[in-house]
Order: C-alpha cells, then sequence, then structure tokens
C-alpha cells in the first residue's frame, strides 16, 4: 500500500507487516474460508497546508466468494460483500476517478464485472461477457478503457463508467500463444531478430485462431504499461511480449534461454520503462528498456523502408533465489507503489523478503566507458536543479531519482559529465515464519511485581533442526525429535525429547535443563 505496509492472505487470515522494520502490525481474522486476494487502498489521504486530514488505512481481501473491506488501523471489518460463494477471479479499487473514494470492481466467475460500492456494499451496475473473464486492467492513460483477459482472447471496452454498466460487448481480437513463434530461436541467432518480430507481429488478429493454436490459457498475466501510452503486456510462463495497441503489433518479446527459470509475476513501472519480474525460483530481476532501439536488417535482406522501433529490456539486476522445495515456493511479489525501489517477496514457508535496490556510481564518464552493454546513467537534475560534472550521487530515493531516462549518442557527447550507474538488490528486511510442524510453543511467565525491573516477553519455539527456520537464538538441545518445553523461570527452561523405538521397541527419553543467558 501507499502507506508503506504488506498485506498478505495466510490460510483465514489476513496479515499487516511494516516494511521498515519487517514486523507484523496487524493481523486481520474473519474469513471462514482462505483468502485469495489482497487490495490495498489509497484512500485518505487529503494534504492541505502543513497538515494532513483523514488519515486513514483500508485494505480489502477476498476468500470464499467473500469480500471484507477492513480498516486496518482499528482491525475491524467495515463491509462484507457476497455475490456468490464462488472464488472471485480478480478485483481492483477505482483510483483514478473523483465520484466515489469507495468503489470497487471486480470478476465473478464466470463472465461478470460487478462495481460495488465497498463503504455500503451496493451494487452499481453488473455486466455478463460471453467468455469466462480471468482478470482485467485499467489503462492509466483513460479511465474509460478497460482489458479483460479471457480464455480465449482479449476484451477491449472504451467506455467503462463509474456510473453505468458498459453498453457495448467491447472489440475482441485474439491472440495465439508465442510457441508457435520463433521466439526461443531470437536469442540463438540474434541476426534472425527481424524475421522473428515479424512472424510474432500475427499473434494479434480479429480472427479466431485454429483448433491446433494454443490460445491465452497459459498466459499468466496481461497489465498495461503505466510508463508508455497505448503498450500492453502479456506474461507467459517463458515470454513476455510487448503489444503496440496503435498498430496492433508486438514490439517487444522478452524470452527465457531454455535453460532459465520461468516467470511468475511481473509488475511494470510508472517512473521508469522497467518490469520487476518474478521467476519460479523466488529470484526478482529488474529490466529496464533500452532507449532508441530498432530492429537490424539481417546481410541478405534489404532495409526496411519503414524500421519498426523494437523495445528491448536488459537484465540489469538480480537478488539471490530461495531453495526451492515440494513445500517452499515463493507465492507473490509486491513493490513499493511510491519508490518503486523496493520488492517484497511472500514465500510458501511464512518468510515475507523485503529487497531494496541501490545504485552506485562506476567512476567512469560516458566516454571512457567500454561495457558492450547499454548503459545507465544518473539523472542529469534534480527537482529541476541542474547535476554538476563533479557532484556526488543522487541519494536513492526512488527509481527515477536512481536511473535517468534514456540518453542517446548526441546527448552522451554533449553531457560528458553523464556518470554510469549500477544496480543492485539488497536484503534490508527478513519476517520469518514458523517452522513446519510438529513444534510446540510456550511463553515466559507472566509479568508481576517482582520481576518487573528484569522481564523480558520470551516466546519458546521447540522444533526439529531439519524443519527449522531463522530464529532469533537457537539451542541445539537434542538429536532426537523434541516433544515439548516448559519454562521454569525467566532465564530457564526444559525441554524433553524421545528418540524413535528401535528393534525392540525401546525408546531413549531426554529431559535437559537450558540456562538462557548463557545457553
Amino acid at each position: 500500500g501507499w502507506q508503506g505496509l504488506i498485506a498478505y492472505g495466510c490460510h483465514s487470515l489476513v496479515l499487516v507487516v511494516d516494511a521498515n522494520s519487517a514486523q507484523t502490525l496487524q493481523v486481520l481474522e474473519r474469513h471462514k474460508a482462505s483468502v485469495v486476494k489482497v487490495r490495498c487502498s489509497c484512500v485518505g489521504y487529503l494534504y492541505f497546508p502543513l497538515k494532513v486530514l483523514d488519515l486513514k488505512l483500508q485494505g480489502l481481501t477476498l476468500g470464499g466468494g467473500k469480500i471484507i473491506v477492513w480498516d486496518v488501523a482499528t482491525g475491524a471489518a467495515r463491509c462484507e460483500i457476497q455475490e456468490h460463494s464462488k472464488p472471485i477471479q480478480d478485483m481492483q479499487w477505482l483510483w483514478n476517478q473523483d465520484a466515489s473514494r469507495d468503489l470497487l470492481l471486480a470478476v465473478h466467475p464466470p463472465n461478470y464485472i460487478v462495481l460495488w460500492n465497498a463503504d455500503t456494499g451496493t451494487k452499481l451496475w453488473k455486466k455478463s461477457y460471453a467468455e469466462n473473464i480471468l482478470s482485467f486492467s485499467f489503462d492509466p492513460f483513460d479511465p474509460s478503457h478497460l482489458a479483460l483477459l479471457t480464455s480465449e482472447g482479449i476484451v477491449f471496452i472504451s467506455d467503462f463508467s463509474p456510473s453505468k454498466a458498459p453498453a457495448s460487448s467491447g472489440k475482441k481480437v485474439y491472440i495465439s500463444s508465442p510457441h508457435s513463434s520463433p521466439s526461443h530461436n531470437k536469442l540463438a541467432a540474434a541476426t534472425g531478430a527481424k524475421k522473428a518480430l515479424d512472424k510474432v507481429k500475427i499473434l494479434i488478429s480479429n480472427e479466431k485462431p485454429s483448433a491446433e493454436s494454443v490460445t491465452l490459457n497459459d498466459c499468466l498475466q496481461l497489465s498495461y504499461l503505466p510508463s508508455k501510452r497505448n503498450y500492453m503486456l502479456l506474461l507467459y510462463p517463458r515470454e513476455i511480449l510487448i503489444l503496440d495497441l496503435e498498430v496492433n503489433q508486438t514490439v517487444g518479446v522478452i524470452a527465457i534461454e531454455r535453460t532459465g527459470v520461468p516467470f511468475i509475476q511481473v509488475i511494470p513501472c510508472f517512473q521508469r520503462d522497467g518490469l520487476f519480474c518474478l521467476h519460479e525460483n523466488g529470484c526478482i530481476t529488474l529490466r529496464v528498456r533500452r532507449s532508441n532501439c530498432s530492429i537490424p536488417a539481417t546481410p541478405n535482406e534489404e532495409p526496411d523502408p519503414e524500421p519498426v522501433q523494437e523495445l528491448v529490456y536488459d537484465l540489469r539486476s538480480q537478488c539471490d533465489a530461495i531453495r526451492v522445495t515440494k513445500t517452499v515456493r515463493p507465492f507473490s511479489m509486491v513493490c513499493c507503489p511510491v519508490n518503486e525501489n523496493a520488492a517484497a517477496l511472500i514465500v510458501s514457508d511464512g518468510r515475507v523478503m523485503i529487497w531494496e535496490l541501490k545504485s552506485s556510481i562506476s567512476g567512469r564518464n560516458v566516454r571512457n566507458s567500454s561495457s558492450s552493454a547499454s548503459p545507465l546513467y544518473s539523472p542529469v537534475s534534480f527537482c529541476g536543479i541542474p547535476v554538476g560534472a563533479f557532484q556526488n550521487k543522487l541519494p536513492d530515493l526512488s527509481l527515477d531519482n536512481m536511473i535517468g531516462q534514456g540518453a542517446s549518442a548526441g546527448d552522451e557527447l554533449r553531457n560528458s559529465f553523464l556518470q554510469e550507474v549500477h544496480l543492485k538488490f539488497l536484503l534490508t528486511g527478513l519476517l520469518s515464519g514458523l517452522p513446519l510442524p510438529p513444534f510446540a510453543i510456550r511463553m515466559c511467565p507472566p509479568l508481576t511485581t517482582k520481576n518487573i525491573k528484569q522481564y523480558e516477553p520470551i516466546l519458546a519455539v521447540d522444533f526439529n533442526l531439519s524443519n527449522s527456520n531463522i530464529l532469533a537464538d537457537m539451542f541445539h538441545v537434542f538429536s532426537s525429535d523434541h516433544r515439548g518445553i516448559e519454562w521454569i523461570s525467566l532465564s530457564g527452561f526444559i525441554s524433553f525429547a524421545t528418540s524413535t523405538p528401535n528393534n525392540l521397541g525401546l525408546v531413549r527419553n531426554e529431559l535437559q535443563l537450558v540456562d538462557l543467558p548463557t545457553g
């Protein structure tokens, strides 16, 4: 959310975490089924000189077909909405209108979109379509434009309004799977880039693809680009397609090599033309668009009189991957909506990993740069003030404060003081979940008038080391399976364990007393 908080669903609970301290601030409990979607609202900010009015945190969760609107600050549910018991496919707050700050658009299966007043729970209007709707995306440059991702194609709506339901059924286009195009060969043979892109262009058409052609069933995500008008991305497990909606062509393909790790999620940036990408191994990568990129013609090919401006996104930074097992895998990624220089990863074992993007100056100017990759430069101005040739780098306040707009060759020659920037991810926060069961939890003795001076609220978790996670203090007491733990004072506890039975059915019982200050 815009307040610097991270909210995520865990079984039937909703946890709210402070991104700065990596601590859990609130646990919301009301759902009867598993929470499948969480959306944070940016309402409640009315700025006046030297004063902030009506500062309110508002969130929204979905589980078992029921939508609950939460006041996060008090932990109370403001409103409950339910159309039917089937899980909702997608939902989003309407932030780009002035009619009401509590309007919510939701996709109810199989093919309905419903606009709700989330403050009162009133249904404003309902619209049905011919195909099953999977997700949707608003055009950030035009609030009346909405794109629906269906099982067969994309439906473009151009008359969306909070006051009434769309009158038309929208314009439907069909897109074949990129697996039918030679986008994988593009990495192997760079000279065939133009041919590969030309074949990808036929992906967008008004004609339904043939039965043997794979459709959008394997498309993971659809989203408008907030940094470029009339551009959209489609996420597949091994490709990201960039679509130009004005010419109905694919103008960019980000393909993973055969040995690469597939995508799970992509978050496009609005401050710079960049993409935060989450992979199946838990690695977060940042890709930034290369400036002034066109597709070269092959030696045996005549130059195109109207060359296509291909969008190429270079890999600029990536964080460390996690150890993926049958029970441990990445779930989702969120990006800071204000600064766009931090991302949080939610892992299935309860971990929340907060990665911040840091910049460093390479120490050489543009003319002395010998790197073959397209360089990134620091901004040439800050708050309208030009940056001097010998000025230190700007602080990492936000993404647009870390990297400047793309510079052409002429700009590089005129501005010889441009500094090349390198980006890297730094793990700045980690919230660890409990280990896998079985484990025992015991709170230390309670606070009394006698121990008020030396009292510390300590929680002891007794678990097997094979299932252990990162804890504040760890004491390796037994080699056998732990069975329980009991406190005897504020500075000591008893832990007991039992080994597995041998051939005669006998076990080894162990009981140990641990002094907490010395271990």
